[in-house]
């Protein structure tokens, strides 16, 4: 167990610093910043001495050894916008108090840095591999799989692979992934002038459809005298709900603005959603009625539930738990709504029995219904002997002899892969702090990573 910690230990302040210049790097998925990280990223890696390849910008390739199988070890260097809330800045990669701040820290560049170094562990040391390894590196993890797709079809897909961006011991089960977008456009009909009326004039919240919304605002006009009894009304709900939403002057006009809590959208009953928040206040209000139909079925069929209760699509398995449903991003005007969805099934439910389910679910709300993306669950047999060698790897390292293989509500690139399961990075206890305000990667859990993912590569390099 300790043959990779000394040449794991004399790499660490160079770790450090690779990390450190890979979190400078803004690396949004779907911005010109994600190529910049790939192209560190390969720099490092050619450096080392390995063979890179740029797969045409749609990814990258670094490979070692020869053998009949070719072992894979995905990693992906994107990240979800870095949001609001920090307390250091998301793109300098501080240390302070043994840990690495920015965004992408532990999802997923720390582990990408500790997967390649890792890697070079295994080079440099006497280790007789007798397969062939690739780390494949991802550009658009983080939103709807564009990229990933088309670099699939540019090379060979290893025989196994392992993606450590998830936690350990290890996911052999991961939820399926249906996102949704509800659109309806609104007649254009003036409001009637001798009528006391109050319309949204707009409202916009969320941002990555696979977090749960931390702020929405929404602009009111119309009626003065309605207008006016907005605070008290708001005063009251508040004192009900305990909602955090506050109003703000804007000449006439009102706005509110819903504060809430971030977290994965697999999470979803971990954070606060600023979306579903003001929309459940805004249907207390005397608001124009077509936008009232709207606000009242999101309340009667959505509101702040995570599980489905209300829509009746709930359902669970022991593997990986219950679905989840989270209104991650919303767009309402005068003319039209735009509500886009993110929703988690079952590992042993399939895609197109959910699909039908939800599609019929939610009937209710006018207007279209379109799937923007789709993925299918992902099961992988507890038996596999790649899995015997890496929940072995996962017990000698860490002396938890009764783990067991997990189930998990998130989305890796497991599922684009053809055999492929998620092996860390988190250890079970760590705070969840991935998509977060202040992220962050422990200096001593970079270590510790690189050296359990050398033990792995070790061990999958054996026949």
């Amino acid at each position: 167990m300790d043959q990779f910690k000394e040449t794991v230990s004399s790499a660490k302040d160079e770790m450090i610093k690779a990390l450190q210049d890979c979190l400078k790097i803004k690396s949004t998925t779907g911005t010109d910043g994600v190529h910049k990280a790939l192209d560190f990223y390969l720099n490092l890696a050619k450096d080392m001495g390995f063979t890179v390849k740029n797969i045409e910008k749609l990814g990258g390739l670094i490979e070692f050894g020869q053998g009949p199988k070719t072992i894979g070890l995905i990693v992906h260097l994107d990240t979800v916008p870095e949001g609001s809330g920090w307390s250091f800045p998301p793109f300098e990669g501080q240390i302070q108090n043994g840990k690495i701040y920015g965004r992408g820290a532990i999802d997923d560049k720390g582990p990408a840095i500790a997967t390649l170094y890792a890697l070079k562990a295994i080079k440099d040391s006497d280790s007789q591999l007798q397969n062939k390894f690739q780390i494949i590196v991802g550009i658009d993890e983080e939103d709807v799989w564009t990229t990933t797709p088309q670099l699939l079809k540019k090379i060979k897909e290893p025989d196994f692979s392992f993606v450590p961006d998830s936690k350990f011991p290890l996911v052999i089960a991961e939820k399926g992934l249906i996102w949704l977008e509800l659109a309806h456009d609104f007649n254009k009909q003036a409001i009637p002038k001798k009528s006391l009326s109050m319309i949204i004039k707009n409202m916009q919240g969320g941002g990555s459809l696979n977090i749960v919304p931390e702020s929405c605002e929404a602009l009111l006009t119309g009626d003065i005298q309605l207008l006016s009894q907005v605070k008290t009304k708001l005063a009251d709900y508040l004192n009900k709900t305990k909602s955090n939403i506050r109003i703000e002057e804007n000449g006439s006009d009102i706005k509110l603005v819903s504060q809430g809590k971030s977290a994965h959208a697999f999470n979803c009953q971990e954070g606060i959603n600023a979306i579903a928040q003001l929309i459940l206040f805004l249907n207390e209000l005397d608001i124009n009625t077509q936008q009232k139909e709207f606000l009242s079925i999101y309340s009667k069929k959505i509101g702040m539930e995570c599980f489905g209760e209300s829509l009746g699509i709930q359902m669970e398995d022991k593997v990986s738990g219950k679905l989840t449903i989270s209104p991650g991003e919303v767009l309402m005007n005068d003319t039209m709504v735009k509500l886009k969805v993110d929703l988690r099934f079952p590992a042993t439910s399939t895609l197109d029995s959910v699909k039908r389910k939800v599609l019929q679910a939610f009937q209710e709300f006018s207007g279209d219904i379109k799937i923007l993306d789709s993925l299918e669950s992902l099961s992988f047999p507890e038996d596999d002997p790649h899995i015997t060698k890496l929940m072995q790897v996962y017990k000698d390292y860490t002396g938890d002899t009764e783990a067991k293989p997990l189930g998990m509500g998130g989305t890796t690139f497991a599922k684009a892969f053809k055999n492929a399961v998620a092996f860390g990075p988190t250890f079970p206890g760590m705070a969840k702090v991935e998509h977060q305000p202040d992220e962050y990667m422990e200096i001593d859990h970079l270590i510790r990573c690189t050296e359990i993912y050398a033990l792995a590569i070790n061990e999958l390099g054996k026949s």
